[in-house]
Order: C-alpha cells, then sequence, then structure tokens
C-alpha cells in the first residue's frame, strides 16, 4: 500500500487579470503536492529525481505537471508538538512514556533549518485542550512547556468519548492558527504519542478533510513497547490507532522507537519533511470534492530506480480559492 506525504495546497496561479481599479485578479488554481522519494529497505530518502521522472493523477487522470521544485527550494516548516496530557495509569497508552526523554530532541531541533519554527499544543481525556506554545525559531519554549505538561499527572474517571472531543478540538485549534499564519511555512503536526485511541472512521474522515485543506501533514512517535488498541471498524464500530490513520491519510508517517531512537525518529521525520519534492498541477474540477491523488515514477525512472518507492498524501479538496 502507498504511503501518502504529501501535501496539496489549492494555491493561485496562472494568467492575471486587471480590472477597472488597477486590481490584479488570478484566475486559476494551482494545487501543490508534496511528496518523498524513499527506499524501500530503509525508508531513507532515495535516489535523486528530476521533473520527468514523475507521473501525476487526479482521479485518476493523468495531469500535467506545471511546476516542480526540489526539496531544498521548498518553503521552511511550521511544526506543532502535539501531546496527551499525563493522566494516572494511562502513561503506556498517551505520551506519559515520553516524560524526561524529551531532552533527546533538543540536540536535533538545535543542528535542523534555523528556518524552521516549533510550537506546543496537548489535549486530555477531562475534555481540556489547549495550544500552549505558538511556533517560534527558538525550539526551547516548546520543549520546556512539553516537559511540563507531561510531569503533572490529571486524574480521569473515564478515557472515552471527552477524551476523543478533546483530540478534535486540539485539532481543530491548530488548523485555525494555520489559517491565520503568513503562508510561507510549510505547516506540519508531530504526535508524540502512543496512540491507544479510537473514533469513528467518518468522524475521522471530516478531520481528515479539514487538514488536507491546511496542507497539514501529520507524523508521530510512539513508544514500542507500548500497547496497539485493536481496530472495529471491521464490526462497525471504530477506527483504531486513530492517530496513525489520519498521519497516513494526510501525508505523513507513525514511527515506533525506543526512547534511545527518539531524538533519530525525529529526524528522520524533519529529514523527510525537507527533502520532498514539490509538484504543482491545475484541476480540471473545482468541485469541493476530495480527489484522489497518485504519484508514480516515470517507465525511465522505474527501470533507473528499482529500489525506490513514492511517499505521497491520499487525496486534496478540490475548492476553489477566493479570487483576490
Amino acid at each position: 500500500m502507498v504511503r501518502g506525504v504529501c501535501s496539496a495546497t489549492a494555491q493561485t496561479g496562472g494568467p492575471p487579470l486587471e480590472n477597472s481599479s488597477g486590481t490584479i485578479r488570478i484566475s486559476t488554481n494551482l494545487v501543490l503536492v508534496n511528496v518523498v522519494a524513499l527506499r524501500w529497505s530503509t525508508s531513507a530518502p532515495g535516489a535523486t529525481l528530476t521533473r520527468d521522472d514523475f507521473e501525476l493523477f487526479d482521479n485518476d487522470r493523468r495531469v500535467p505537471i506545471r511546476t516542480f521544485d526540489t526539496g531544498s527550494a521548498t518553503r521552511p516548516l511550521a511544526v506543532w508538538f502535539l501531546v496527551q496530557c499525563s493522566m494516572s495509569g494511562w502513561g503506556d497508552q498517551g505520551s506519559g512514556l515520553f516524560w524526561g526523554s524529551i531532552g533527546e530532541f533538543r540536540s536535533v531541533l538545535k543542528r535542523n533549518n534555523g528556518s524552521d519554527t516549533y510550537g506546543l499544543a496537548h489535549w486530555c481525556d477531562d475534555g481540556t485542550s489547549d495550544l500552549d506554545v505558538f511556533p517560534s525559531r527558538d525550539s526551547d519554549p516548546a520543549l520546556q512547556k512539553l516537559e511540563q505538561v507531561l510531569s503533572v499527572p490529571v486524574a480521569v474517571r473515564s478515557h472515552d468519548r471527552t477524551g476523543e472531543l478533546a483530540l478534535q478540538a486540539a485539532l481543530q485549534k491548530i488548523v485555525r492558527a494555520t489559517q491565520s499564519q503568513v503562508p510561507e511555512r510549510i505547516p506540519a503536526v508531530i504526535f508524540l504519542y502512543d496512540d491507544y485511541s479510537a473514533m469513528p472512521k467518518g468522524e475521522a474522515d471530516q478531520f481528515v478533510d479539514q487538514l488536507l485543506r491546511s496542507s497539514i501533514a501529520v507524523y508521530g512517535l510512539r513508544h514500542r513497547r507500548s500497547p496497539r488498541i485493536m481496530d472495529m471498524e471491521w464490526l462497525g464500530g471504530e477506527k483504531g490507532a486513530i492517530a496513525d490513520y489520519i498521519a497516513t491519510q494526510t501525508g505523513g508517517s507513525y514511527l515506533s522507537v525506543r526512547p534511545a531512537q527518539y531524538a533519530d525518529g525525529l529526524e528522520q521525520i524533519l529529514d523527510e519533511l525537507h527533502k520532498r519534492y514539490e509538484l504543482g498541477f491545475v484541476p480540471r474540477d473545482l468541485d469541493g470534492r476530495r480527489h484522489k491523488l497518485r504519484v508514480t515514477l516515470s517507465s525511465d525512472a522505474r527501470s533507473r530506480c528499482r529500489s525506490t518507492r513514492l511517499a505521497y498524501r491520499s487525496g486534496y479538496i478540490a475548492k476553489r480559492n477566493p479570487i483576490c
């Protein structure tokens, strides 16, 4: 199954129009699709590719690639770390196993791209959620607050619907904050969460659509020994491991790592985000619906790069931007 690691952003592009007041208006929408080339064996960045090595499909119809940029040309990141607050007896199913290990991330963030920014949000099964630190180039405030959030356990009676709604509220707040920022940065969410969570699939897909509209790529790190929740969707129940599902649909991955590998896992995620290719195309139908995306290697590239697989998100929302 192809894993999604792309973002599709509807942006304005195409020939300008001038009205009587002299205002420049843009007449077409350009969708940007971020793609990562990975090696099958290691999930490390794979071969260096060119524009002619890609083929792009919108709802299974091939579309011309109008613009192309390599990872070095893409915009800096606005990263949100997202955690569940610590709760007594729930440490190995939420974010509790990360407490005491946040310092492992500091060296990775210090040597990463100095133009990237880092923020923090959290939610809790008592129904609360908050944007704790807005993204800034100094990663220390986010990491310090992260340690603080995880160091104070919260007593919670139930881990059912109230927690699901709090997680949704946290994601909604991130979406709103992303929509209000100056759009030079690529938004990304990184769960530090062991993902013992579930949600009705239809409800989860509504949030996937919101994230697709905002071009937010979602990733995650989980402790390798944390338990897995059963996926009950096949019995008419809920979709298990909901954070993992959202990551896959919106263009990211969920890594299972040991504490000694936390820094390596974060570095792999940031490396993927920085080494994406950006393909731009003009959609034929701006019908407001979710469209399926498919990106493949050309036949020539497949013969040259047999060990390379492409990672990109599953779709985008074909909605016309307001003409400006």
